[in-house]
């Protein structure tokens, strides 16, 4: 609270206070009082206002200051009305209990969406499972076919059982603490895993594969970077060059951890676009001219290495080249336990 504010708030009882005093002094002179004392008389009353409009402007800066401070420390703010100290200002009492049956309306309103929220998410994931199962027969029944239309049959399923497990991944980013294990994952099995997902795709695109991986190990969970990883590959297959490309996948050991990069010689990114690539339904240039981009993978991406602790990062040349890089940070205690 401002002094500024403070007597904008008081002006009108200023303003009482200086019509007071100056009917006063009319009244003092007109009834024949000495000058000198009617001064005195002005001045005593304004004095006393002034010391009551200081102490009252300092409690009340002290009161809001210790609120302010109160809000910063919470963990959620909007509760604050629990922990004001009473006040014996009936505006105040006043004030905290608007506060509470609105804080309290607001809390009801958080949970009911919550509630829903939730249903729909099981709902959808649900429903993923369903869809998931005639998916897996409908594969099967295609491995048993050696006729060409099979071949063709088992591309279009798994663009479809990705698209699926992307919704899947998307209903879960937010609570991915209760569906994830860390443990010691190998890099090389959980590229290997998204290779062999995706190589019919991925022989529709004329793509090659350049794997070093070998014996490079990392904490974290397989299934959330299987699907990281098979994102980032479906994004190189999407955004290749005609005729074919190349995808090099390759581990480096650092002090800072491990670095996981994913390099295609695909057209790659334009310049005014590199910092956008993550961000929730952007699609660029690229994505607008080929019509396939929803601009959900690499969001999802990125918001799934934040939970997990990962870095992601990209670096681009429009014509020549897109990198994604995963970093896995060393985690000195884990690897304690692995070295014991």
């Amino acid at each position: 609270m401002t002094l500024g504010g403070y007597l904008k708030d008081k002006i009108i009882l200023i303003l009482l206070n200086g019509i007071g005093v100056l009917l006063l002094s009319l009244y003092l002179l007109a009834v024949r009082n000495n000058r000198t004392t009617v001064l005195l008389i002005a001045i005593t009353w304004s004095l006393v206002y002034l010391i009551w409009a200081t102490a009252d402007y300092w409690r009340r800066k002290l009161y809001f200051g210790k609120i302010d401070a109160l809000m910063k420390e919470l963990d959620q703010p909007y509760l604050v009305h629990e922990c004001i100290e009473n006040s014996w200002r009936l505006e105040d009492q006043l004030y905290r209990e608007i506060l509470r049956k609105s804080n309290k309306a607001v809390v009801e309103r958080i949970y009911q969406l919550e509630h829903e929220q939730k249903e729909y998410r099981e709902f959808i994931e649900g429903w993923i499972h369903e869809v998931k199962l005639p998916i897996t027969q409908i594969r099967l029944a295609c491995h048993n076919q050696e006729h060409n239309y099979s071949r063709r049959i088992e591309r279009y399923l798994t663009e479809l059982d990705n698209d699926v497990e992307q919704a899947l991944f998307y209903a879960r980013s937010d609570e991915v603490y209760k569906d994830y294990i860390i443990k010691e994952t190998k890099l090389q099995e959980v590229v290997s895993n998204v290779l062999k997902k995706n190589k019919y795709l991925m022989i529709q695109n004329q793509m090659s594969v350049e794997v070093e991986c070998k014996d490079t190990t990392v904490f974290s969970d397989s299934k959330w970077l299987e699907f990281i990883l098979g994102q980032i590959l479906l994004n190189a297959m999407k955004y290749k060059r005609e005729g074919g490309g190349l995808i090099s996948i390759c581990s480096i050991t650092m002090n800072s951890g491990i670095k996981l990069t994913v390099r295609d010689d695909g057209i790659g990114i334009p310049e005014g676009e590199k910092n956008r690539i993550f961000d929730k339904g952007f699609t660029g240039s690229n994505g607008r001219s080929r019509g396939k981009s929803t601009g959900i993978g690499l969001y999802l991406c990125r918001k799934l290495c934040l939970k997990l602790g990962l870095q992601i990062s990209a670096q681009s040349r429009l014509g020549e080249f897109t990198e994604i890089t995963l970093l896995f940070p060393k985690n000195s205690f884990l690897s304690k336990l692995k070295d014991g």
